[in-house]
């Protein structure tokens, strides 16, 4: 679960030129315009990082301009990132460095883009009016929705969400790690899962039962958005199927990025619906991105951009936010960043473009 707010530690000051009243602040690896002289260096903070959607609490008026989002912005010629507030918002009580404090304050995660109809639990997409009525009861709901209740997103599977590079400075210093880069997709992410069960058919020895899921939640019913297009494109059922008999294993995972014209403002001028895999996954964990290509080969799916296959880690955070900025491998559009990974150590991250956010954070 991310963290939107918690305990951090103020590491650096910088003073920011033709600045009297603001300074830069260095928060792991985060960097934040700050009141000049309101911090000292090893003081604790209240850090937000950006998405965070602060509550309508008197505290925080001064956002209202601003509709309560802390996001990415550009001032003085730095770039900052999130928020900070006095250690004393909080009630007195002793906090350590790390601690969560998003539910306390009562931050919510902003999001721009939300597919409303992908979002709805299974119930909530049930249109029959009395049936709809009847499930306002939690006793009719059990007798009516029972093979549904653990229906939910597989919680064997971990969902589309990387950490970014500023939350963990600390893994630059290891110079040892080679990463695979590839380009991060701004679409809609989607998890695209068969897996077999014990059949009660004797002339069975299993069954198959293929899900389809947004960034958070399983779509039950085959609709037009991006997901199920784009699983119907490519027989993505008969894919994995195809794959669990492969490897003889019980399930089988693709996760990938879903672009459409419909979606995220069609940076990548697309006329129809498409996938970029970012993962393949059985129940022996993520496979290498070699044998991953090669196993979806035959399938004509496509991958990702690929940008490096043993990259190391550079000295700073801001080195890495400049290398993830630049032009789309898709189109003539500015990248929203890389993600990165090395399989033998199982580390992944994201590195965002600053000037993505700038420019998409409306």
């Amino acid at each position: 679960m991310r963290k939107l707010a918690s305990i951090r530690e103020i590491k650096e000051l910088h003073t920011i030129p033709k600045k009297d009243r603001i300074e830069l602040a260095i928060i792991d690896g985060w960097s934040v315009i700050v009141k000049k002289g309101e911090y000292q260096v090893g003081d604790k903070t209240i850090y937000c990082e950006p998405d965070s959607l602060m509550p309508e609490k008197p505290e925080f008026e001064f956002l209202r301009d601003r509709k309560f989002r802390i996001k990415t912005m550009k001032m003085g010629g730095v770039i900052s990132q999130g928020i900070c507030f006095p250690i004393n918002l909080l009630p007195n009580a002793e906090y350590s460095i790390g601690d969560d404090v998003t539910d306390f304050i009562g931050i919510k995660k902003y999001e721009k883009y939300q597919d409303e109809d992908s979002e709805k639990s299974e119930k909530d997409v049930i249109k029959n009016p009395l049936l709809k009525y009847i499930l306002r009861y939690k006793i009719f709901r059990k007798i009516i929705l029972p093979r549904k209740k653990n229906r939910g997103f597989p919680n064997f599977i971990s969902k589309t969400d990387e950490t970014r590079i500023q939350n963990i400075p600390h893994i630059l210093k290891n110079k040892d790690v080679k990463y695979v880069v590839r380009e991060k997709i701004d679409g809609q992410s989607g998890t695209f899962l068969a897996k077999r069960n014990k059949s009660w058919n004797p002339f069975s020895d299993y069954k198959f039962e293929y899900i389809v899921c947004s960034r958070n939640v399983r779509l039950h019913s085959n609709s037009d958005k991006s997901y199920w297009k784009v699983s119907n494109k490519y027989n993505l059922e008969n894919v994995l199927k195809e794959l669990i008999l492969k490897l003889n294993v019980d399930w089988v995972c693709i996760q990938g990025e879903c672009i459409d014209s419909k979606v995220q403002g069609n940076k990548y001028n697309v006329s129809e619906a498409d996938l970029f895999v970012f993962n393949l996954i059985t129940p022996n964990g993520k496979i290498n991105d070699v044998e991953a290509m090669n196993l979806l080969a035959p399938y004509n799916l496509k991958w990702c951009p690929l940008i490096d296959m043993e990259y190391t880690l550079p000295d700073t955070v801001s080195e890495i936010l400049d290398y993830a900025t630049g032009e789309s491998k898709l189109y003539n559009t500015l990248r929203e960043g890389y993600v990165f990974r090395n399989y033998e150590e199982n580390i992944s991250f994201k590195a965002v473009s600053p000037q993505f956010l700038i420019k998409n954070d409306e």
